[in-house]
């Protein structure tokens, strides 16, 4: 006998979403934004940041949000498509993504289990992403099965030459703690780096302190901050009295994204964003990257 419940719901506007729940866990699916919003335990709030004021609002396949000033900052959970460094190559703007992949409809199909949610194919890249999600009967795991696949050439050779992996952010409420775990042959100096921005001061000096093995970043209080490692396996944030943990299989042979980050936790006074990178590699038509994670 089955426990786990598919719903079609109107979730804060959105008229198209999707509830994935069991016995213990609700999961809520906005394709329309291409995102999981909500993911709680039953009779409980979500543990995701969301936006009030972009509440069911659709965006415009392949167009930039507010003439490109900035990336919807709707919440919940996304997927990109590659690292931050090579988004002026597309976009024009650092901190702006491929919109074909940002905050757009994705397309939705259902299983037993979960959905699979299909991003467009990206104009600019040449790329699409599949994202199957699914959950058991009871207890608190989702699994993410993800895969980017090369459909067809770039708009252009410069971006023929971006590196891609499999990007996936998670934004939670603050303040909370975020954690990770040490490499034990870690490529920075004392297991994490703290990134350096040309146009704002890095926050967190401030809130990054090393116990044992483990990295812990305290949430702002009102500035941005942002740490990477080379984590093997996860990285988690406790908020009211939760444990969201995001782990995640390790290739010690791979190239990792921004000097061999696996993982990255971004931040402000309003939410922090736990960031889980596959490897990356250029690819050809044809070709994929397979990465998978668990909640």
């Amino acid at each position: 006998m089955s426990f786990i419940k598919i719903e079609e719901i109107t979730y804060k506007g959105w008229k198209d979403a999707v509830e994935i729940s069991n016995t213990d866990i609700r999961l809520i699916v906005a394709p329309e934004v291409g995102r999981i919003l909500h993911f709680s335990l039953q009779n409980s709030e979500n543990i995701f940041y969301e936006n009030s004021e972009l509440e069911g609002l659709l965006f415009t396949t392949g167009t930039f949000y507010n003439e490109k000033i900035e990336a919807p900052n709707i919440g919940g959970n996304r997927i990109l498509p590659c690292s931050e460094d090579y988004f002026h190559e597309i976009s024009g703007f650092r901190y702006i993504p491929d919109p074909y992949i940002n905050a757009s409809a994705y397309s939705l199909s259902y299983l037993d289990n979960g959905v699979v949610l299909k991003s467009p194919v990206s104009a600019y890249l040449g790329i699409q992403i599949v994202r199957k999600i699914t959950i058991k009967n009871s207890g608190t795991q989702v699994c993410i099965d993800q895969k980017i696949t090369k459909i067809k050439p770039a708009k252009n050779n410069q971006l023929e030459n971006i590196p891609l992996t499999l990007w996936s952010l998670s934004k939670i409420k603050t303040p909370n703690i975020s954690y990770t775990k040490k490499s034990e042959k870690s490529v920075f100096k004392n297991g994490f780096t703290i990134s350096e921005w040309p146009d704002a001061r890095n926050y967190a000096t401030d809130n990054v302190t090393v116990n044992d093995d483990l990295v812990v970043l305290k949430s702002s209080s009102g500035f941005p901050q942002k740490i990477g490692a080379d984590a093997q396996s996860w990285v988690a944030g406790y908020v009211d009295n939760n444990l969201l943990i995001e782990s995640f299989e390790f290739d010690e042979s791979a190239n990792y994204p921004d000097s061999g980050t696996s993982i990255t936790i971004f931040g402000n006074d309003i939410f922090s964003e736990l960031e889980v990178l596959s490897p990356e590699k250029l690819l050809k038509v044809g070709e994929s990257i397979d990465y998978n994670i668990k909640w």
